[in-house]
């Protein structure tokens, strides 16, 4: 409604508190009006001349938000005590062991308002273990309403894209550079081309080709993140063929070390963790790193970024893994793949954190993700409020979840501890079986002697540094160590930090005896960690995948989970389309499986040749880690309040020939690299500095800060101290109870 007690209900008032009103070309409102207008709404919007006001009457779309919010946690897909569904107004009738939940027209005589009101439902007892709060007056006065009026049900459609005008979003809209399919421009047909062809509209040049030397290290530190080693540096010093450089660059391609360099900048874009993040006790993802694996792995193969996209996205959708006679590894990598939707923050393991705001703030990342990292496009605004600078109205952004909706179904929660799947190859369970039992055996003898082996050392620095110190209070410190630090007692706590002074001290400040312990409990570590790896990785897959049906999307009125507006369908972002082309969604597979297809007509539309964005973000973001600087310089934003391209005629032109030439990411790197701008040195004339001082024009090389990853595998690279293993395990993190954190 336009006008209404409750602010948070007031179109109005939301317009005005969201900044939707007035236009941003019109006057504005100061605090002391907005101040009156909140007033007169709270008043009840008091006029003198009366006018006749009705209640738009309710349907099933006003209450059955709070149903799925309240009560289908047990009385939902997965849950059906006493035999009750209460998702839809037909199985309301039906009831369950009691009796039909509904009577229309008679909200007493109905049992769900029985027990709702009377506090029954949901119990006390389950609003914790179920993770629901009970619903407040206003919500209870809604069904109630609802069920008087004879419990109405009118079929509304859901928002969807029709072959209709669409208005909120128009033809002007889409004529924003970035909203256009990418066109070749045919004036030219090299990167240097175009960007010699600017820098002679302001009277510059390339910079001289950088010496070898210089070459071969940018060319490692780009492709693989470390340094050449002695022999390969002769190697390619003294090369005295004309391609020498091209061959270097076939050999980074195809170095294991590439996939690792450049599969981490991927894994930054997904926001790949090994623990869940958040305020809470932060556990840890005991399998995550087999999607790290799998991107390692795809850019290795160099992967076609089309089939990338659509394992990540859709793979469970792929193929039909359920029914499948044997599962191959294809099937597992798909699988993998999409835990890329599963890496963002998710506190929902936690008692306290797993209600419906929780839910939706992990479904919210992972859409940004998608749309910043795949679309460049910023559309978490529009969770809350249409975006104020780019044509994505709200709507979009719900359309955009319901995409999601068959797997990220706020009402239908899986927590990250039951969200796996156990999925392996027979090879793979045949290998489990021969290997693991007496790996393990092995693992927990060494770690119980390691264990007693840390307790006797902790004893020996307490009697060498302390000798007048009892036995007693010593095995009190061993117990205070077990304790948290906020729960100790003032002698725990003092007994720990005396233990904690002589732990840090100096070698030459030790007995040889403490040394030597040192040393074993070193070694030992590392037989441990020798024999961790060696284990064969379990079945468990941290995956995503469709539940079943998934529950209606609305619209939520400022982004709040409680004040559900219009129902939506899924569906892209209108700037994107031609606005007359429906998104259609149909199940990819014909016997009947839990998969909506969302994902998968989702997938297939986000790598269409002709996508507007997808080919686009792909290529400025290979440009960036190459040349310091994007073409479009924020990554993950190409909408109008992002810097137009500084050369978008060549960003068209890479972003054709990335997907003509098989959306191949080891081909675009050979262009960028083989190309005579990226040979450049830094040198830096005092024209082009003058003239060019951000190098936008690239009339050089630009100096470029080594990253911390690569900064601490040259290191190690160096001093022969890194571990050449790919793959497998993270290394081991402990937290000790005082929040010490070892590596």
């Amino acid at each position: 409604p336009l006008l209404a007690a409750d602010l948070g209900d007031s179109l109005l008032w939301i317009m005005l508190d969201g900044g939707g009103m007035p236009p941003d070309d019109q006057p504005q409102l100061d605090d002391a009006q907005l101040r009156l207008i909140r007033e007169w709404l709270q008043a009840g919007a008091p006029s003198e001349t009366p006018a006749a006001v009705t209640d738009r009457p309710l349907t099933q779309h006003d209450v059955l938000p709070i149903v799925l919010l309240r009560c289908t946690t047990c009385h939902g897909p997965r849950l059906k005590q006493g035999g009750l569904d209460l998702r839809t107004r037909t199985t309301m009738l039906r009831g369950g062991q009691s009796g039909p939940a509904l009577v229309p027209g008679d909200p007493d005589a109905s049992l769900m308002m029985q027990r709702i009101e009377s506090e029954a439902c949901p119990p006390t007892e389950m609003l914790l273990k179920f993770f629901v709060k009970r619903p407040p007056d206003s919500e209870v006065e809604t069904l109630r309403r609802w069920i008087a009026a004879g419990a109405p049900e009118v079929d509304i459609p859901a928002d969807v894209a029709t072959a209709e005008p669409d208005p909120l979003v128009t033809d002007e809209d889409r004529q924003h550079w970035a909203f256009q399919p990418p066109r070749k421009p045919t004036r030219f047909d090299s990167i240097d081309e175009f960007l010699l062809d600017r820098l002679r509209q302001h009277g510059l040049t390339f910079a001289p080709e950088a010496d070898r030397d210089t070459l071969i290290r940018r060319a490692y530190i780009d492709l693989i993140g470390m340094p050449p080693n002695l022999k390969e540096w002769k190697r390619w010093r003294e090369q005295e063929t004309d391609d020498w450089y091209e061959q270097m660059v076939d050999h980074l391609l195809a170095s294991p070390h590439y996939g690792e360099r450049w599969g981490r900048y991927w894994l930054d874009v997904a926001g790949y963790a090994d623990s869940e993040g958040g305020t809470s006790a932060d556990p840890l993802r005991p399998v995550a790193w087999k999607y790290r694996d799998y991107v390692i792995r795809a850019f290795n193969e160099d992967k076609p970024y089309d089939r990338f996209l659509l394992e990540q996205l859709a793979g469970d959708e792929l193929i039909d893994y359920e029914n499948a006679p044997v599962i191959t590894p294809e099937i597992v990598d798909n699988l993998v793949a999409t835990g890329f939707l599963r890496m963002g923050i998710d506190e929902t393991g936690s008692r306290t954190m797993n209600f419906v705001p929780e839910r939706l703030k992990v479904i919210s990342d992972a859409i940004t993700v998608v749309s910043s990292g795949l679309m460049g496009l910023t559309m978490e605004c529009a969770r809350c409020h249409s975006h104020k600078y780019d044509p994505i109205p709200q709507r979009d952004y719900y359309r955009l979840k319901a995409v999601f909706q068959g797997a990220l179904d706020e009402h239908d929660w899986s927590s990250f501890k039951t969200r796996t799947l156990e999925l392996g190859t027979p090879e793979h369970q045949e290998q489990l079986a021969a290997v693991n039992p007496s790996l393990e055996a092995q693992i927990k003898k060494l770690a119980a002697r390691q264990k007693q082996r840390e307790s006797d050392l902790k004893l020996a620095l307490l009697r060498h540094h302390y000798p007048e110190q009892s036995d007693t209070d010593n095995q009190l410190t061993l117990t205070a160590l077990r304790v948290a630090d906020n729960t100790r007692t003032l002698k725990q706590r003092t007994l720990v930090e005396r233990l904690q002074r002589v732990e840090v001290l100096p070698d030459d400040q030790q007995p040889a005896s403490i040394l030597e312990t040192r040393q074993v409990i070193s070694d030992t570590e590392r037989e441990l960690h020798r024999l961790r790896r060696q284990l064969i990785p379990p079945l468990t897959i941290r995956a995503l995948w469709d539940f079943g049906r998934p529950s209606p999307t609305y619209t939520l009125r400022r982004g709040e989970h409680n004040k559900p507006g219009a129902l939506v369908g899924p569906g892209v972002p209108s700037v994107l389309t031609d606005g007359h082309t429906p998104f259609v969604v149909e199940p990819p597979f014909p016997n009947g499986t839990a998969k909506t297809g969302r994902r998968l007509a989702f997938a297939r539309w986000l790598t269409q040749p002709d996508h507007p964005l997808t080919a686009r973000v792909m290529v400025n973001r290979v440009w960036y880690h190459h040349f310091g600087t994007g073409l479009v310089k924020d990554l993950e934003n190409f909408g109008r309040q992002g810097e137009p391209p500084s050369h978008p005629e060549l960003l068209d032109w890479l972003a054709v020939a990335f997907v003509e030439r098989g959306w191949s990411v080891k081909e675009l790197h050979r262009l960028m690299m083989t190309s005579r701008a990226y040979r450049q040195s830094s040198e830096i004339s005092r024209e082009s500095l003058t003239k060019d001082p951000q190098n936008r024009l690239l009339s050089h090389m630009s100096l470029r800060r080594l990253d911390a990853e690569a900064l601490r595998d040259s290191l190690l690279f160096v001093s022969g101290k890194l571990e050449p293993t790919p793959g497998g395990w993270p290394d081991a993190v402990s937290v000790d109870r005082d929040g010490l954190v070892s590596v």
